[in-house]
């Protein structure tokens, strides 16, 4: 037992001389020197960290930017499109009127040309009728100037135009026809 508690002693001893030669060998090891290295080690090691991240934020923000961009151009382009779209609806819209508006003012303009024409004619015809008519009236007379103006003094017709008269007034209606057609 004694041996026992020797070597109890002893290893108790030798485990306080070891922890002691242990602090002793941590203080010399780390000491202020190795601090002060290990910490600019440490802010080297997070600056490189810090830096890596910098750039992958970088990268991604340019990533974010471009994505955007294109969201951008493509919104826009879309926007435009659709106000180009109705623009160009109320331009065919606007011409659509103007087209039909123009084709209504053509369908009156035909209209009252037509109008026109058929009282154009009308008067026309009219007045034929009353040249025709003042010419039937006038024609025994027309005739007759026209007769002694040929013929002169050389023949009296005056026993003979009651015969003459009667003639024309027998034959007024084809002589009628014959100056309405021309012939």
């Amino acid at each position: 037992m004694w041996i026992g508690l020797k070597l109890d002693g002893i290893g108790k001893r030798k485990t306080e001389d070891i922890e002691n030669a242990a602090r002793e060998d941590v203080e010399h090891i780390f000491n202020d020197e190795f601090r002060e290295e290990l910490r600019n080690r440490g802010r080297l090691h997070f600056e490189k960290i810090i830096g890596e991240n910098a750039m992958f934020l970088q990268q991604d923000l340019r990533l974010t930017t471009s994505q955007l961009n294109e969201y951008m151009k493509a919104e826009i382009k879309r926007e435009l499109e659709d106000e180009f779209k109705k623009y160009e609806e109320s331009i065919s819209s606007a011409k659509e009127l103007a087209v039909n508006a123009i084709q209504k003012t053509q369908e009156v303009i035909e209209e009252q040309r037509a109008v026109l024409e058929k009282q154009m004619n009308e008067q026309a015809f009219d007045e034929k009728q009353r040249i025709i008519a003042k010419f039937e009236k006038d024609m025994a007379d027309i005739v007759n100037h026209y007769l002694l103006a040929a013929i002169g003094n050389q023949i009296d017709l005056t026993v003979q135009l009651d015969y003459i008269f009667q003639y024309l007034e027998q034959n007024k209606q084809a002589i009628i026809e014959d100056i309405r057609s021309g012939t």
